[in-house]
């Protein structure tokens, strides 16, 4: 089966039963204090996540590993394998205690509105219990990653899946205690999706692992060095979580969770249009960077680009078009009322148009790390986050907690048109033209049929009202 339908397979089943998740979260705690607790719960376990690269290091291994293939030297590869994952993997440990002891001064420090006593102290308790699950992530990502450098996709694509429906099992087991069953399901998937399954999956497919531990070794430090502007820099999803658990406590107990309901819509799109194909992408246009094709890679990133826009615009009306219904359907039932439904609708219209920009950046920024150019786009986005984050208040202002998803949209335009202008310039114009073609069709389809949609909305709301 193609790498791209097995990935955004894996991706739908896996939002599919993160819609679950959300459609018992939201009938068990609607928007409500502990709901906002979980989602704050969450800040300092991906930070530190984000800290050690976990979220990157598929990306730089892949990379490494190519070269070794391409030598023919893959024992070589699986050594520094090992020796990058127990390197790293000691300088996670060694953050974890810390944050786990300091999680109630960390979730202070980083939150603009500070949440009222009872949401803290529920945020610190839910975060331990979800912090040891970084581990497993973090393993995982190596192990996700060595398979996918050979090719090899069913297994890793199996870990979305496991996640979220361990967090689905215990949080409907344990519904008594209220949202509590949500948090242990993060570990005990993270476990068993990301650690458990990845080692039978790398074992199956020849992954070799050593006891090795040298902190000096080259090619450890050329991780490193390729990971830290990745580390130092902020990527889109990771800064709009950010955005939405730092600023959403200025909108009241509502704030933050109402938010999370809309942006977890939205990323469906990115999920199945944007990030299945740009993980597929990854390994083959690493090879040709290798390879010195960089004509062909050119050519294979605006191809790719060019049906993703297509493919994306219809899927943005239709979800505009049933906004209020996709919302009552999946959420509104126990504490989540109508009026949480009629804002959570409302805010997913907002978001949805920033899924383009977001689409096109999981794979052009996976291009620019092919052709290991890892700090243009960091700088790119990190500055452009940075510049955003002085938007939000006085937007807040002017349109409440709207000013979220509008400002969000504004920032990842600006970084698609500008990583766009510089990958051209870098890169050559093969394949550009047909690109601009097909982009401005998508774009007109767009500004025709997303108005037609918005309107279908507010007539079909009028039926679910």
């Amino acid at each position: 089966m193609n790498a791209s339908l097995i990935i955004a397979a894996s991706l739908l089943a896996s939002r599919a039963l993160g819609m679950l998740r959300e459609m018992l979260l939201a009938g068990i705690a609607g928007v409500n204090e502990q709901k906002n607790a979980l989602d704050l719960a969450f800040m300092i376990p991906d930070i530190l996540n984000h800290l050690v690269g976990t979220g990157f290091l598929s990306i730089v291994f892949i990379s490494l590993f190519t070269t070794h293939l391409l030598k023919e030297n893959e024992a070589q590869g699986w050594r520094s394998f090992s020796n990058i994952f127990n390197c790293l993997g000691i300088v996670l440990l060694a953050l974890t205690v810390p944050a786990f002891i300091f999680m109630k001064e960390l979730i202070l420090l980083l939150t603009i509105a500070n949440p009222s006593e009872e949401i803290l102290e529920m945020a610190v308790y839910f975060g331990r219990i979800i912090l040891p699950a970084q581990l497993f992530f973090f393993a995982g990502s190596f192990l996700i990653a060595a398979q996918q450098a050979r090719k090899q996709f069913l297994i890793p694509a199996l870990t979305g899946v496991i996640y979220n429906a361990s967090i689905v099992l215990f949080g409907w087991l344990l519904r008594n205690k209220g949202i509590e069953g949500f948090a242990w399901g993060v570990p005990v998937g993270a476990f068993i999706g990301f650690f458990v399954v990845q080692i039978i999956g790398s074992y199956r497919g020849g992954v070799k692992y050593f006891f090795e531990f040298k902190p000096r070794d080259m090619e450890l430090i050329k991780t490193v060095k390729l990971l830290l502007p990745m580390i130092l820099g902020t990527g889109s999803m990771f800064a709009l979580e950010f955005v939405i658990r730092s600023f959403g406590s200025l909108f009241g107990t509502h704030g933050i969770s109402s938010l999370n309901y809309s942006f977890r819509l939205m990323y469906v799109l990115v999920a199945v249009f944007g990030f299945s194909v740009g993980v597929a992408k990854y390994p083959d246009m690493v090879r040709m960077f290798k390879e010195n094709q960089i004509a062909q890679l050119n050519e294979k990133v605006w191809g790719n680009l060019s049906k993703m826009f297509l493919a994306l615009v219809p899927a943005i009306c239709a979800l505009t078009a049933l906004s209020l219904p996709a919302v009552k359907i999946l959420f509104e039932r126990g504490a989540f009322t109508q009026e949480d439904s009629v804002l959570v609708s409302n805010l997913l219209l907002c978001y949805l148009p920033a899924s383009i920009g977001l689409c096109a950046q999981a794979l052009l920024v996976r291009a620019f790390y092919a052709c290991e150019r890892m700090w243009l786009p960091t700088i790119i986005n990190t500055l452009t986050f940075a510049a955003s984050l002085f938007l939000y208040l006085p937007f807040a202002k002017l349109v409440g907690i709207y000013s979220v998803p509008i400002v969000s949209i504004i920032c990842s335009s600006v970084q698609l048109f500008t990583l766009l202008i510089f990958w051209q310039k870098i890169c050559g114009s093969k394949g550009y033209k047909p690109f601009i073609k097909k982009f401005l069709i998508a774009i007109f389809s767009l500004a025709i049929f997303a108005p037609l949609g918005f309107y279908l909305s507010k007539i079909i709301s009028t039926f679910f009202q």
